[in-house]
């Protein structure tokens, strides 16, 4: 998609063959382990924990983490997520608990959610210092041990039984019932289980989940390659059989913590040769695939390339980032019809989704959480401007769009050509996502390594670094506007570098002061700036960011245009016509209503500065002028523009002067 700088030039590709990849193709022998090398970590940059960043008021951000640790978030009921577990190890209810979740808790995904909600409430407790969030952790991490240990099957945990897996390796007369992902629930159970671990310092959690671990390392062992192939082969239909979400990253972040070598063994097989062959080559067989069963895959690879320094995987998850970002994405950074990658390349025109052009179903919020994390794994190996583009472009215009402001109700799809969002009702895998989206806001925003420090994101925040002693405030609003401002409230000790990300956004060049007095420096779009030296309290580094209008065509289809303002994705105002009364449902509810109608641009200018006028007291917001049919739409912000018709993709059309 244009509008992304490409910062990857074209080298001789790594082969990657099945010799090359043992380890990601069977279960190997034990005995084995012993005489593989030790892994070469790859260490550039590190992201800070959550709660060493604070986000501060001023920012959409801001407004929407509060919404849901208000509200949301702090709504669910800890008994009735444990329900489904404790009725799996026949343990009595608590009083008035008679069920779980409906929809997809109690069905083909039962249990997801306890370990979403794992993961939102610990960060959530170290994101805002919330002890609700924390004591929450800790009375579910204690009842998850109480159910492992009264199911007394060496470490299992699950809110349904070993048949699922039974079927999955295809034993006779396995019966999985209602069951279809079981793998997939079961990372989401373990990431939630190192998340408390992390964030909220609960060891028994970590306990709980390295049985977990040496219970299914113990199970996959017991396989040969063709079984393993067979279960975790997932490029055979566009739903495969059995999405395994990220089980090679979660495996790995318990090897970074415990250094057992068997999980980091465990962790590879679920990389599979026949996907990270090709990435390594750089070839693109993206199309048909099912996009987050394989962006998750992707950031195991990418965690693990990480850990041990493998070329092969090096390579393969930086294609990945490269061909789904360049090739398979929207203007919002999102990706995906109907949950499926397209050919490279299409973005408006005729689509996988019954060739249907820009149909509701685009940009799936599951897939952009998951790219958020990929794109962190490869900025903590390689600290570059355009990986902290993407993720602003993705944060800001999808992963924040996806959340109603008033109530904080999630989205699944976010469409983009006339129709409206639907805000979920039940308990979809983009609930479980979007519950952690909002704790997630703080990270992202600073890395370090040693005395170096890099700011990607622009969000009013307070950061303690606390290796270095260093406190530091950010803020102002760029999405409104606003310039940044810094202040050093705590210098630590010695010099520091502060890396700002200047973004490929910048209309005109960045100015820096500091302490009042202008800095020259060489702020290219989409580069960073170093400012070190022995900081001082009370020294503050003001940043202009200059932003512009400006449109970005589509990949397959250059006469389709999507509107930007710096940062910011605009989305124009459309109405309520024929729009049910609510618009709350399940996520495939309102897929056949019909799309409401979307103007063209005519005008004699490709400059959209000459046909959009800004609307005073709203530095975000602006009107259609002279721009023929479109004239006098109104655009916003698309994370600020909800509960009504839209369009982000706009037909231009030049008229003769």
């Amino acid at each position: 998609m244009k509008g992304f700088p490409m910062t990857f030039t074209r080298r001789s590709m790594l082969k990657a063959t099945l010799a090359a990849w043992p380890a990601h193709c069977v279960a190997r022998d034990p005995g084995d382990r012993d005489r593989r090398p030790l892994p070469v970590p790859v260490d550039a940059a590190r992201a800070f924990l959550a709660n060493q960043v604070r986000l501060l008021p001023g920012s959409p951000f801001h407004a929407r983490q509060e919404l849901h640790r208000k509200g949301v978030l702090a709504s669910y009921d800890p008994d009735k997520l444990l329900y489904p577990y404790r009725a799996l190890a026949r343990l009595p209810q608590k009083e008035g608990i008679e069920r779980g979740y409906d929809g997809w808790d109690s069905e083909f995904l039962r249990g997801h959610m306890t370990g979403h909600y794992l993961s939102a409430a610990s960060r959530m407790a170290a994101a805002t210092g919330s002890i609700l969030f924390r004591d929450r952790v800790n009375y579910l991490v204690g009842e998850l041990a109480t159910c492992q240990r009264a199911l007394d099957l060496d470490g299992y945990l699950s809110a349904f039984s070993t048949a699922a897996f039974d079927q999955l390796e295809g034993k006779p007369g396995a019966d999985a019932g209602s069951i279809g992902v079981p793998y997939y629930t079961i990372q989401k159970i373990m990431s939630g289980l190192l998340d408390a671990h992390a964030h909220v310092g609960n060891r028994q959690a970590l306990d709980v989940a390295t049985r977990m671990a040496d219970y299914f390392g113990k199970r996959l062992a017991t396989l040969d390659a063709a079984q393993i192939d067979r279960m975790f082969r997932t490029d055979g239909s566009r739903n495969p059989q059995n999405e395994f979400g990220a089980m090679s990253d979660v495996l790995t972040e318990l090897y970074k913590i415990d250094k057992n070598p068997r999980h980091l063994e465990t962790a590879r097989i679920f990389d599979r040769a026949w996907f990270v062959g090709p990435l390594a080559e750089g070839e693109d067989r993206l199309g048909g695939l099912h996009a987050n069963t394989h962006i998750a895959q992707a950031v195991g690879l990418a965690n693990g390339a990480n850990v041990n320094g493998n070329p092969v995987a090096l390579k393969a998850s930086e294609n990945f980032w490269r061909l789904v970002v360049h090739r398979h994405s929207f203007a919002n950074g999102g990706t995906a019809f109907n949950e499926w990658f397209d050919k490279p390349g299409v973005e408006a025109g005729p689509s996988i989704d019954n060739q249907k052009v820009l149909p509701p179903t685009t940009a799936e919020t599951c897939n952009t959480h998951n790219m958020l994390k990929l794109t962190g794994r490869l900025f903590e190996r390689n600290p570059r401007a355009a990986l902290a583009d993407y993720y602003e472009r993705a944060l800001y215009n999808h992963v924040l769009a996806s959340v109603a402001p008033d109530s904080g109700a999630m989205t699944y799809f976010t469409p983009f050509h006339g129709d409206f969002r639907t805000y979920l009702n039940g308990s979809f895998c983009c609930t479980g996502s979007g519950i952690e989206n909002t704790a997630r806001y703080n990270e992202g925003i600073y890395f370090h390594k040693d005395d170096a420090l890099w700011v990607n994101l622009y969000i009013p925040s307070e950061l303690s670094w606390r290796e270095t002693g260093m406190v530091l405030r950010q803020q102002g609003d760029i999405m409104r506007g606003d310039p940044v401002r810094f202040t050093v409230v705590k210098p630590g000790t010695g010099a520091v570098t502060l890396n700002l990300r200047i973004p490929a956004w910048v209309a005109k060049p960045a100015a820096v002061r500091i302490n009042g007095k202008p800095r020259r420096v060489d702020a290219k779009p989409s580069t960073y700036i170093a400012l070190r030296r022995p900081w001082k309290a009370g020294d503050v580094i003001d940043l202009a960011l200059p932003a512009g209008l400006r449109l970005e065509q589509a990949g397959d289809d250059a006469s389709m245009v999507s509107l930007f303002h710096g940062p910011v994705l605009l989305a124009g105002e459309l109405g309520r016509d024929n729009m049910p009364a609510s618009d709350v449902g399940h996520k495939d509810a309102y897929l056949k209503v019909a799309a409401a109608p979307v103007p063209d641009i005519v005008g004699t200018s490709g400059n959209p500065a000459d046909w959009l006028a800004t609307i005073p007291g709203d530095p975000s917001a602006f009107k259609f002028k002279d721009a023929g049919p479109a004239t006098g739409i109104v655009l916003r912000p698309l994370f600020d523009l909800h509960h009504q018709r839209y369009s982000v993709y706009w037909h231009l059309r030049k008229s003769a002067i």
